[in-house]
């Protein structure tokens, strides 16, 4: 089976980990040469909906494999850079599963720990894991954006110097939801003000709601 067939069903999620790989290699690389530790962090790990057995099509293993290839790339530029990474998954079946997972694939390239529960209470400790120094790279993808793409939620952390993210904006959550009069409150949480896209086109629609939250 080939890496897209792994994927069938679930193409937003091959659009996601394409881009991971292709930016968080590049990235570690850099950083790598002046820093002597990287952390990474996956804020909503799962595994779910994984389509292989090894979980090679998650974010889990990709991220993983990354900063072992990293770490052996450095290396070869006398860079013998510390890994770290930190896992966060609520589900408890899905935590199982995790957690086994990283008990297999863990070497000395990269120390993993893994946390159970939810985001939100859990920034504090997110935060003190990371520490003040260390670069630190984001992952953050959930699967609803409740409580979670707030700015105000993802404010503590994005408030950290030497930090980078990827965030998943569930633009199509919030396009369906954004003008109706149930989500009010929460549209105002996000944009600041209940968005007005009356008359738009839907990509003038995703261009105006993408650049209010930027703001």
């Amino acid at each position: 089976m080939t890496d897209t067939e792994h994927y069938k069903g679930r193409e937003h999620t091959y659009i996601k980990h394409t881009l991971l790989k292709a930016y968080l290699e590049r990235l570690f690389m850099i950083i790598g040469q002046y820093a002597k530790r990287i952390r990474y962090v996956d804020c909503f790990a799962g595994p779910w909906q994984e389509g292989s057995e090894d979980l090679s099509d998650t974010s889990i293993a990709i991220s993983l494999n990354i900063m072992r290839k990293c770490h052996e790339g450095l290396l070869r530029y006398g860079k013998d850079v510390n890994f770290k990474a930190l896992y966060i998954e609520k589900d408890k079946k899905a935590f199982n599963k995790l957690t086994s997972f990283l008990g297999t694939e863990t070497s000395h390239a990269v120390d993993a720990h893994s946390l159970c529960g939810e985001f939100y209470p859990l920034r504090k400790q997110i935060l003190e894991w990371c520490g003040q120094e260390d670069f630190t790279f984001f992952f953050i993808d959930p699967t609803g954006w409740k409580q979670v793409i707030e700015p105000n939620t993802l404010r503590p952390l994005l408030q950290r110097q030497n930090s980078e993210f990827l965030i998943n904006f569930m633009f199509d959550f919030v396009l369906r939801a954004h003008s109706q009069v149930t989500f009010e409150k929460q549209m105002k949480s996000i944009f600041g003000e209940i968005p007005n896209t009356v008359g738009m086109a839907p990509k003038e629609k995703e261009t105006y709601l993408i650049e209010r939250y930027l703001v």
